[in-house]
């Protein structure tokens, strides 16, 4: 277990990249707020926690860190624009990061305290969740990230290695059933087992710091027998004391599953180098890896259902090119063109793009056209990943966009400017006074 505590150091490159991480996971919660169930889980934080010293970025009040870590990680994913890495086939930074900074305000940590924690809780949450292979029923979301939540607030708490071993083993215990058809069905307790799983790595440290203990063999089972049919504890001893991870996730401008990426991709090379307009498209077929093809749905409900069908985004791209947030409005969902097109879209797998995923996720459109032409183009690293970043000035745009949605240009100004003093900062507190600066 001597990854428990997670790498002990940070070198420079690692830390600049996870200021940028650490920015676009505050910006994305952020700019979640004014949706109406992050709104109103912020609202009702202080009657589920009390006062406390951990702020819900949505609205700026102090809770206790379980309960700010679960709000907070509620809104980290409701957009679908932080970060995520494609060994974890999931968000690292979302589950992990609202826990540590819960603890790191709870402790007034520093801001290099912070981001080594964040980094060490990064790095486990991936360890761990590239050892899965999940069943097809379920959803990554609130699974192996809670073994990473728990060892960053383990590393703030000041624990000892067995101390923390214990947290994640009980977090392992406390993973909750995420099924992939919330997401495919727009179902948004989705979001909530982000926020569940940030939680849990916080009670976790309390379970473990007061004697509660875990189940050995808790990771094998729960997430090899249980929830997986597999589970491959090596990943978590490579390289042991350094990072493998942090710095070889994904960023987003889309807002919606990375697995729609690639095929959305595809789609904008066809009609950037063809011309093609949406009335010209009789029907579209998708090839793509496992578990890609999980996002298979032609008739999603709402727009935030859009999210987790590759036919809906392979639409929107066609019919508004675009895949922002406003293209996942349920107003952009009830379109019917977009609805009539979305249900011409059929999605395949192919063997070989499965073979060789996750390192490649690639994706091979195929229009055919009213007039009996056949359009092919193939997207095998879609930009945003570490080997195609999106240029810094376009994230920093991100970033700014995602925090005014909720706050007044000066507040932004202040989240920004608390991001950028963190390698330097003595303490973190004062997150709460720039995000009270609401529109």
């Amino acid at each position: 277990m001597g990854w428990a505590l997670g790498p002990a150091v940070l070198r420079p490159e690692d830390t600049g990249h996870l200021g940028t991480v650490v920015t676009d996971t505050l910006a994305a919660i952020i700019g979640a707020s004014v949706e109406p169930e992050v709104r109103q889980a912020a609202l009702v934080a202080p009657r589920l926690g009390g006062r406390g010293p951990a702020t819900v970025l949505a609205s700026g009040a102090g809770t206790s860190p379980a309960t700010a870590a679960l709000v907070n990680g509620l809104g980290a994913v409701r957009l679908e624009l932080d970060e995520g890495h494609a060994h974890a086939a999931n968000h690292p930074s979302a589950h992990t990061l609202p826990a540590v900074l819960a603890a790191a305000e709870e402790v007034d940590a520093s801001g290099p305290e912070l981001l080594a924690a964040a980094a060490a809780a990064y790095e486990v949450a991936v360890r761990f969740a590239r050892g899965l292979r999940l069943r097809r029923a379920v959803h990554p979301f609130g699974t192996a990230m809670a073994c990473g939540a728990a060892v960053g607030v383990a590393r703030l708490r000041g624990c000892d290695v067995a101390t923390a071993t214990q947290a994640v083993l009980i977090a392992t215990a406390l993973t909750p059933a995420s099924t992939q058809r919330a997401a495919n069905t727009g179902a948004t307790v989705r979001n909530a087992l982000t926020g569940v799983c940030a939680s849990n790595g916080v009670l976790a440290v309390e379970l473990a710091a007061t004697g509660t203990t875990g189940d050995p063999r808790a990771p094998e089972t729960v997430f090899g027998e249980i929830l997986g049919t597999a589970f491959d504890g090596r990943h978590l001893v490579e390289e042991l004391g350094g990072l493998r991870y942090l710095t070889t996730g994904y960023l987003k401008l889309h807002a919606c599953s990375r697995w729609n990426h690639a095929p959305i991709e595809a789609t904008e090379r066809l009609m950037a180098e063809h011309g093609v307009r949406a009335d010209d498209v009789a029907d579209v077929e998708v090839a793509t890896y496992d578990p890609a093809t999980r996002l298979d749905g032609r008739d999603a409900p709402t727009g935030f259902a859009g999210k987790h069908s590759i036919p809906y985004s392979v639409a929107a791209r066609l019919v508004r090119r675009d895949n922002g947030t406003e293209a996942y409005t349920d107003e952009a969902a009830a379109d019917p063109a977009l609805r009539a097109l979305m249900a011409r879209v059929t999605v395949v797998e192919d063997p070989a793009m499965t073979a060789a995923a996750p390192a490649v996720r690639g994706a091979r459109v195929t229009l055919r056209l009213r007039d009996g032409q056949t359009l092919t183009a193939t997207e095998d690293d879609p930009p945003g990943s570490s080997t195609r970043p999106y240029p810094a000035a376009e994230i920093a745009a991100k970033h700014r966009a995602l925090l005014t949605r909720a706050l007044r240009d000066d507040a932004a100004d202040a989240v920004l400017a608390w991001c950028a003093a963190l390698p330097d900062a003595a303490s973190v507190r004062g997150l709460a006074a720039a995000v009270g600066g609401r529109r």
